[in-house]
C-alpha cells in the first residue's frame, strides 16, 4: 500500500510541476524576439531529433540526454527541462532543478546542436527565469561551466562566478 501511495504522490507532483514548466515555457515563447524559436518540454520527438546530432563532431560534451532526462524525471519532479526548436529543428536542450535549499533554480546541463545559429543561453535564461519566478526562487545558478570562455560568457549576462561551488550565480 505504501508504494502505491508514494507513486501516486510522485505522479501528482509530476503533473503539478509539469503545468508550471509548461507555463514558464509558454511565457518565454511569448517574449522571445525570434519567433522561429519555440521552447517545448522534452518528449519522444525531441529524442528522435537528438539522434540527428548526437554523434556529430563539434560537441563539447557528450551527454546522453535520453537516459539523463529519464533519471531526472524519476528523481526531480520539480526539475526544469526545455528543448529549443528553431524552424522545426532541435537546436538545444537544457536541464536543471531547484537548489537543495529550495531558494534558487540551477541549470545543470545545456547543449546547443552542433550546427545552429540559435543564441541558446539567452533563450534558455528567459525560460529559466520564468520557471524560477513560478517556484519563488531568489537566484539562478549555472553549474560547472565547461571552460573559462563559457564561464566568462555566463558572467556577461550578469552572473557572478563562485569558484568554491564552480557555478555562476545571479540574483532575481
Amino acid at each position: 500500500m505504501m508504494i502505491g501511495l508514494h507513486l501516486r504522490m510522485r505522479d501528482e507532483l509530476e503533473q503539478r510541476y509539469n503545468k508550471l514548466r509548461l507555463n514558464a515555457l509558454n511565457s518565454a515563447n511569448r517574449v522571445l524576439d525570434d519567433k522561429s524559436i519555440q521552447l517545448k518540454l522534452v518528449d519522444n520527438s525531441t529524442y528522435n531529433a537528438f539522434q540527428q546530432w548526437d554523434k556529430q563532431s563539434g560537441r563539447i560534451k557528450d551527454w546522453d540526454w535520453p537516459s539523463t532526462l529519464q533519471q531526472w524525471k524519476m528523481k526531480f519532479p520539480k526539475r526544469f527541462e526545455a528543448a529549443a526548436w528553431k524552424n522545426n529543428k532541435l537546436a538545444g536542450l537544457s536541464l536543471g532543478r531547484p537548489t537543495y535549499a529550495g531558494t534558487g533554480l540551477r541549470l545543470d546541463y545545456i547543449e546547443k546542436a552542433p550546427v545552429t545559429d540559435i543564441r541558446l543561453v539567452e533563450t534558455m535564461l528567459v525560460a529559466l527565469t520564468a520557471y524560477g519566478a513560478l517556484l519563488g526562487a531568489n537566484h539562478l545558478k549555472i553549474m560547472h561551466p565547461v571552460n573559462a570562455a563559457v564561464k566568462d560568457y555566463y558572467v556577461s549576462f550578469g552572473f557572478t562566478y563562485i569558484s568554491k561551488q564552480d557555478c555562476c550565480i545571479k540574483r532575481l
